[in-house]
């Protein structure tokens, strides 16, 4: 799983070092996809919630990587990131 992550493999940081990460960082990208899927996680319509974590998936995940992201990468990611499982298109 480590070489399918590549460059998300800093999703390993710990949270105070994402925390501090330069925004431009592969830890501050992965600090900024984090955020984006707190936030999106809190929004109550289910529809809008969806197209939220689809958002950040396709923008700062994505960003963060040097290789395809596939739903493997992005359930390790977040499991990484202590987010809860969460569907996959």
């Amino acid at each position: 799983m480590a070489s399918a992550l590549g460059a998300l493999n800093a999703a390993h940081a710990s949270p105070t070092a994402r925390a501090n990460a330069a925004p431009n960082s592969r830890v501050g990208q992965i600090a900024s996809y984090e955020r984006a899927m707190v936030q999106a996680l809190s929004i109550q319509d289910p529809i809008a919630r969806d197209v939220a974590i689809a958002r950040a998936r396709s923008n700062e995940l994505a960003a963060a990587a040097n290789r395809p992201v596939s739903r493997d990468v992005v359930t390790r990611v977040d499991s990484l990131l202590g987010l809860p499982p969460t569907p996959y298109p």
